[in-house]
């Protein structure tokens, strides 16, 4: 059975999109395998083809930044924390810069997801008893804002978020 250009290129799409945690290498190894792989189609992608696969990629990454961003997600096995959010961020901004790639939407997206885990996290916080947040290391601050105060201050600066918006006693959460 011959598959159109459009089948060919939707499963490739979603094999980027549903990547793990480094969608930049799918997206590689798709570009690869559509271009170059013998084993391929050998197609010629034009721009549009292209950014369709880096929208997949984006979109992947914007999904497992939100996915540690989200302070409901600590007492589900996936959740990396704050740190890993970073990394993941850092990530996807190289990514975007090496394609080529405006950020503006991941860079909002991630900003609001930001803010609203500070709110979460320490109204949340406030009401869980001392003995529970000790014998369930998910409900401690520690245990999402599993950085360094230095790291999430210049995270958050790379959001476009000012030191007056972070609470003043997050430092004390942090790992350092």
């Amino acid at each position: 059975m011959i598959r159109s250009r459009r089948e060919i290129l939707e499963d490739e799409w979603l094999i980027v999109r549903n990547s793990g945690e480094i969608p930049e290498i799918a997206f590689h190894s798709t570009y690869y395998y559509l271009t170059e792989d013998p084993d391929g189609p050998l197609l010629q992608l034009d721009r549009e083809e292209i950014q369709y696969l880096q929208e997949a990629a984006t979109a992947r990454y914007q999904e497992i930044i939100l996915r540690d961003l989200c302070y409901e997600n600590r007492e589900l096995t996936v959740y990396r924390g704050v740190q890993r959010a970073i990394f993941n961020w850092h990530r996807s901004v190289a990514f975007c810069e090496r394609q080529d790639i405006a950020y503006h939407n991941l860079r909002n997206t991630t900003k609001e997801a930001f803010l609203g885990l500070l709110k979460k996290a320490l109204r949340t916080n406030s009401k869980v008893p001392v003995t529970l947040r000790a014998s369930d290391p998910s409900q401690s601050l520690a245990f999402v804002f599993n950085c360094s105060s230095h790291d999430l201050t210049l995270f958050a600066q790379e959001l476009g978020i000012n030191e007056e918006q972070l609470p003043e006693n997050l430092h004390l959460f942090c790992n350092s």
